[in-house]
């Protein structure tokens, strides 16, 4: 039942991204709703359920794009493998780790899909574009995912002590 609840949860955060984020955009980026999602699940869950949600998340997003299927899911999952990378060094991850892991894991992500669109022969954009718009996704998402780790945290609480009355 939890699986199918999260999967809904993430078919959501990736439509929601699709059709309102890009309304709330700053300085030319938005929110990436499922990599936040997807920093905060492998912070809490651990790095097998991350990669797995990564790869969930990665290939609803490339359903939503025009393209190949499998760019997003594969720079997803190198923003999860980031962020184990760092959460294998801490026990428990204040606001602190999680924005810099949704930082390092959204660099991680456009470089991914960077040099995939390049072998894809996808348009090269310019590079300074390209930076610039990174740079300020890196510092959207820095700034939501601890509240991510946070509403992730509560809902694990509550699911336990739920369970726990049952």
């Amino acid at each position: 039942m939890r699986r199918v609840a999260g999967l809904g949860v993430m078919v959501a955060l990736a439509l929601v991204q699709v059709t309102w984020a890009p309304h709330a955009s700053v300085a030319g980026a938005f929110p990436n709703l499922v990599l936040i999602a997807v920093v905060a699940i492998t912070w809490t869950r651990g790095v097998r359920a991350g990669l797995a949600w990564a790869c969930v998340g990665g290939v609803l997003l490339d359903l939503t794009a025009s393209g190949a299927i499998g760019p997003h899911a594969l720079a997803l999952l190198t923003c999860a493998f980031a962020t184990s990378l760092w959460a294998s060094n801490f026990e428990r991850p204040n606001a602190l780790h999680a924005a810099l892991t949704a930082a390092a894991g959204t660099l991680a992500y456009s470089l991914t899909l960077f040099v995939i669109g390049g072998f894809l022969g996808n348009p090269v954009m310019d590079p300074g574009l390209v930076v610039r718009v990174t740079m300020a996704a890196a510092a959207y998402n820095a700034v939501l995912a601890p509240l991510a780790l946070d509403l992730l945290r509560r809902l694990r609480t509550t699911v336990r002590d739920t369970a726990e009355v049952a």
